[in-house]
């Protein structure tokens, strides 16, 4: 008795075949392309009734019943497919919209195996699917992540407004408060009597607090907003923060720039440097460095920053742990700008972020967004 393995396969039985055809969401057909550039469909499933809203054989008497169902905007996308499939009798994959006479819109996802035929045009033979309720989901995802991506915006042209009005008030009333008071210590201080120690002793422990103060409200107001930002622009105010960096740290930082003066608008630059300050702080938390360099190249249309440093490195695990949120505000920064970001890191062999944004005029998002007022 032959073993039951050496068997060759049975095709499906046409009773089965044909249940799995009335099964799909859609329809299965043939699709020719004829010489004058039309189609015809030598087979069409009963399908196309509930698909299309009109008989398989209505569609295989005249394929312009379908063709004019295209939405407008897809047609390209559908001309362009079939002509690669075509020439290169590649799968042909196509998705896009149709407009029934009722005024619905469908979605639909054609998917086609071509074959050359003896008059040297090709044949496909696949399937046209219903995949509408999968598309408006995909459609819902993307336009809830895009409202999102314009919140965390919105949130970040707020946080630096309110940074911004802080500063100046900490600035030009608290430093000007602090700044008057030391005067008018300096006015006493001069007509203290000269035998009463203790009373000068005094006044000057409290020119010295007033005197911590000033630094205090002055460090304050920089770390709100920088100054020199929108004094000086962005690659002198990088440079200050890398060699306060230094100082702080110990950590040698080097800046690298195609220009020595780059114009910005104000959004690009005040999301650079918070990107730039951030990245910086996160090195001297966790990269046990030695060296960071900070390189800074200006383009005709796009400007790249690119922060290396010689560090520990980290994981992709480590990068993708639930609460990572620095890499994810940097990621949300530059998609702002609608730039792009690209990290890479070893272990042991230190971190590369680099930043890629285009500068064209305003976008959608900062012109939606410019004004922060609540």
């Amino acid at each position: 008795m032959p073993n039951s393995s050496s068997n060759p396969p049975t095709s499906p039985s046409p009773d089965k075949l044909q249940g799995f055809i009335a099964s799909l969401p859609g329809m299965a057909c043939q699709i020719e392309l004829q010489k004058d550039g039309t189609f015809a469909f030598p087979y069409v499933s009963e399908g196309c009734s509930t698909l299309f809203g009109f008989s398989a054989h209505d569609l295989q008497a005249d394929s312009a019943c379908l063709v004019n169902l295209i939405h407008p905007e897809d047609v390209q996308s559908l001309l362009a497919t079939l002509k690669t499939s075509a020439q290169t009798l590649c799968f042909w994959n196509w998705e896009g919209r149709i407009i029934l006479p009722d005024g619905e819109t469908k979605w639909i996802s054609l998917g086609a195996t071509p074959q050359a035929t003896p008059g040297g045009l090709p044949r496909w033979e696949g399937i046209i699917l219903n995949t509408t309720q999968s598309k408006l989901g995909e459609l819902e995802v993307k336009r809830v992540q895009q409202q999102l991506l314009e919140l965390s915006s919105h949130i970040q042209d707020a946080k630096e407004q309110e940074r911004l009005r802080i500063a100046r008030e900490v600035h030009d009333e608290i430093g000007s408060l602090l700044t008057a008071i030391k005067m008018d210590l300096s006015w006493m201080v001069q007509r203290l009597p000269a035998d009463n120690q203790a009373l000068a002793n005094k006044v000057k422990t409290i020119e010295e607090l007033v005197n911590r103060a000033i630094t205090s409200a002055s460090n304050l107001a920089h770390s709100l907003r920088p100054g020199f930002l929108d004094c000086f622009g962005i690659i002198a105010a990088i440079e200050i923060e890398a060699q306060e960096f230094s100082k702080r740290s110990g950590i040698s930082c080097t800046v690298i720039k195609s220009q020595e003066s780059i114009e910005l608008p104000e959004v690009h630059s005040i999301t650079l440097f918070r990107i730039c300050q951030e990245t910086l702080n996160n090195i001297l938390k966790h990269a046990h460095a030695k060296h960071v360099q900070i390189e800074i190249v200006k383009g005709t249309d796009h400007l790249e920053m690119i922060i290396s440093d010689d560090g520990v490195g980290f994981s992709e695990a480590a990068r993708n742990k639930p609460r990572s949120f620095g890499l994810r505000g940097v990621h949300e920064r530059v998609a702002h700008l609608g730039g792009t970001v690209k990290i890479a890191s070893t272990l042991g062999r230190g971190t590369q972020i680099a930043i890629f944004v285009p500068l064209m005029e305003e976008t959608p998002q900062q012109a939606l967004f410019g004004d922060t007022s609540i």
